[in-house]
């Protein structure tokens, strides 16, 4: 249909049967044509026309091979110089590669190009400038998209409100998008289908709103014409398992079989991600037998989530055997599931295992990635093997991989650790030299591995830079700084922290607490640490474990066995045991002259149970 008889449309009865109301339903949106920095125009790139000389079959060619920016404004160019100009098909397919490369502001650019260049575009057209916009997090300006459907007298699809819906849950703007759909239905402002109903689920599911999600579901089973398929039926069980409602999930799937859904691989992968997630293997067992009973075989997803999963509880070596029918069954490894056996490996602590991995990758032509080389050099960091870590740090660039700030933090946590002061403030500076951004894990390895190494005063310099650069401050930067002050022996210095973090807009957390109770007791200040626990108390603070066996432990070494046994029951109460530690502190009095009746009466308290899994 030509812009010319859409506007016919726009004009008569067909757009108010459709229920639009322009002024009433468009939201304030930038306008398009005068977006600022958005606006920009080619006209530089056509300063001469040339006959066309590109056939249809030629162009159609050109565009299917793009592989890059480049070569699409390459080719841009060349087609904005054609006279007279390609096909809009052929534009059209052209936004729509850069879009699959992900070159959302390029495509938006060409767009406003195409626009100024008089060139008619069609709804498909709007529709990838709209789709750019919101994949870029600018859903305001795809309602100015909209906005020119109107004025071009264009009938917006369902495509259009499945893709303003989508951008707006992704922007996490919820009532919005539950808004939109409620006019959508309310005005027949497009055909209701399953994609749209999907992308409304899609969104409450990923924004924590499952339930709201599943009634929705219930309108399309029973209220609709538009019945739900698998795919819906998936986003709902997927949700219910990355909330760790298991038996909501394996009910909902139980549900779905008795009303004659087929599920597919997507569901039985995400059932067993979330079981994997929960160490419930033998329930995974049953799912990978069904799965093999309805003919549905596991893919790539699904190994590679169990062999995470078994990694991740240090089951390594029963990965391997994963790994091993995961080629039987000619399902092809990848670098994920490379790097999850590196990782198992790593958390171990058997990094040359794990470094026999990395280096067996690229026979199996399989590439690693930046993260193959983030477990590895973790790996070797934990083992202080800090050579190796900055040998393959330095590899790293000769294999055409960047460091990035997550690979530098690692590094300066094995230098810090190691004792190489001055080698990790070099990385720091390299860090920052190379244009790389410091974030939140950067600047706890950095004030731990200046407390580390005895360079507090140095820790409490850095958060003085940090609050005037006004960077965003963190209680873990004070916590961990604290704790550095109370191992030095300067627990006056943490107590001036602490009491001016409420200062700082900041909030003593629980780990805050504990570690200023844990220095107080080891400069023999009982009084205040039990100040500070009933503190905690006050500002709704629970102690935890490690709070009270701090405690504990400094009561007895004290000698002061009474309060002990106090807390250490208030601890048995509160469903926390006494640690390795505090234990032998206890078993250490056993024989002495220190022993009395109140340390066997505590030793005692620990019951059967405990004192098993001490000893």
């Amino acid at each position: 249909m030509s812009a010319t008889s859409i506007l016919s449309v726009f004009q008569t009865s067909e757009m108010e049967r459709k229920g639009f109301k322009l002024g009433k339903f468009l939201i304030s949106s930038p306008n398009f044509h005068q977006s600022g920095n958005l606006h920009f125009s080619f006209r530089y790139l056509r300063t001469k026309s040339v006959s066309n000389c590109n056939s249809h079959e030629k162009m159609k060619l050109e565009l299917g091979n793009i592989n890059g920016l480049d070569e699409a404004m390459n080719l841009y160019k060349s087609m904005a110089k054609t006279r007279p100009f390609p096909r809009i098909q052929h534009f059209n397919q052209l936004l729509s590669r850069l879009v699959y490369l992900k070159e959302y502001s390029a495509s938006i650019l060409l767009f406003n190009d195409i626009c100024s260049l008089g060139i008619s575009v069609t709804e498909y057209t709007m529709n990838v400038a709209m789709n750019s916009y919101c994949l870029s997090n600018r859903i305001d300006y795809g309602f100015s998209v909209l906005a020119m459907f109107f004025k071009r007298g264009c009938v917006p699809d369902s495509i259009t409100f499945n893709t303003l819906l989508k951008g707006l849950f992704r922007e996490n703007r919820i009532s919005e998008a539950q808004e939109l759909f409620r006019k959508i239905v309310r005005e027949g402002l497009c055909e209701l289908t399953v994609v749209t109903y999907g992308t409304v689920i899609d969104g409450l599911c990923k924004s924590g709103n499952t339930a709201v999600a599943i009634e929705l579901l219930g309108v399309m089973e029973n209220g609709s014409c538009c019945k739900p398929n698998i795919n819906v039926y998936n986003m709902v069980i997927d949700s219910l398992c990355k909330g760790k409602k298991m038996e909501s999930a394996l009910e909902f799937f139980d549900e779905l079989i008795g009303k004659g859904v087929t599920p597919d691989i997507f569901t039985y992968n995400a059932l067993i991600c979330g079981l994997c997630n929960l160490s419930r293997w033998e329930q995974v067992k049953v799912l990978v037998t069904e799965m093999a009973d309805c003919r549905i075989y596991p893919d790539r997803v699904t190994f590679n989530t169990i062999l995470d999963a078994l990694c991740k509880e240090g089951l390594v070596d029963e990965a391997v055997d994963v790994l091993h029918i995961m080629m039987q069954k000619n399902v092809v490894p990848d670098a994920v599931s490379y790097n999850s056996l590196m990782d198992g490996y790593c958390l171990q602590g058997r990094v040359d295992e794990a470094r026999n991995v990395f280096d067996s990758m690229p026979s199996r032509n399989i590439a690693p990635t930046i993260l193959s080389f983030n477990i590895l050099i973790n790996g070797y960091c934990k083992k202080l093997k800090i050579d190796d870590a900055l040998h393959l740090f330095r590899e790293m660039p000769r294999k055409g991989f960047k460091p990035e700030v997550t690979t530098y933090s690692t590094l300066l946590y094995g230098l810090f650790h190691s004792g190489r002061y001055s080698c990790a403030m070099k990385l720091f500076d390299e860090l920052q030299t190379v244009g790389l951004k410091p974030n939140f894990y950067t600047y706890c390895n950095l004030l731990d591995g200046l407390c580390t190494n005895g360079q507090t005063e140095r820790a409490l310099l850095l958060l003085d830079e940090l609050e005037q650069k006004g960077e965003h401050l963190h209680t873990s930067y004070y916590t961990i700084v604290m704790d550095g002050l109370c191992k030095a022996n300067e627990v006056d210095k943490a107590r001036v922290v602490f009491n001016d973090l409420p200062s700082k807009g900041l909030q003593p957390n629980v780990v805050t607490y504990t570690i200023l109770i844990k220095g107080c007791c080891q400069n023999r200040l009982f009084d205040e640490a039990k100040d500070l626990l009933s503190e905690m108390k006050r500002v709704n603070l629970l102690p935890d474990g490690i709070t009270y066996n701090a405690i504990v432990q400094g009561f007895i070494a004290k000698g002061e066995y009474d309060d002990a046994t106090k807390f250490l029951e208030e601890m048995g109460a509160r469903g926390f045991s006494a640690d390795s530690f505090t234990f032998s502190l206890l078993l250490d009095l056993v024989g002495t002259k220190e022993q009395n009746p109140t340390v066997l009466k505590m030793i005692q308290k620990l019951g059967p149970s405990t004192l098993k899994h001490k000893l």
